[in-house]
This record gives structure tokens, C-alpha cells and sequence, in this order.
């Protein structure tokens, strides 16, 4: 039941992270940052990395094969 309820948590926070990171990279100052540079802001793209192992270290946690 503990390794469920890790599973849960870390797939939550890896879906909040996932939001924040796209929140971040259609702000006004990161399509500036676009137009200037040609790519995503490093915050966004770090973020949204770190969302995405978060989120599949958790659902593998959650539904893990016997």
C-alpha cells in the first residue's frame, strides 16, 4: 500500500510540474525569449523535464509488474 500511495504522489507532482513548465513557456516573456533565441526558455524545458521523470517514476511505482 505505501509503494501505491508514493506512486500517486509522485504522479501528481510530475503532472503539477508538466503544467507549470507549459504555463511558463507560453508566458509573454518566453515567446520574447523565442523570438530572440529560437528556443524554449531553460526553466521551462527543465522543469518540464523533470515533470516528465516524475511522472513516469510514479506511474511505473503505481503500476508495478509482479
Amino acid at each position: 500500500m505505501k509503494n501505491k500511495a508514493q506512486g500517486i504522489v509522485m504522479l501528481a507532482a510530475g503532472g503539477a510540474l508538466l503544467f507549470w513548465g507549459y504555463s511558463i513557456s507560453q508566458s509573454v516573456t518566453a515567446k520574447v525569449s523565442q523570438a530572440m533565441n529560437g528556443g524554449m526558455p531553460d526553466k521551462a524545458m527543465i522543469i518540464m523535464i523533470l515533470g516528465g521523470l516524475c511522472a513516469a517514476f510514479g506511474f511505473f511505482k503505481l503500476f508495478k509488474l509482479r
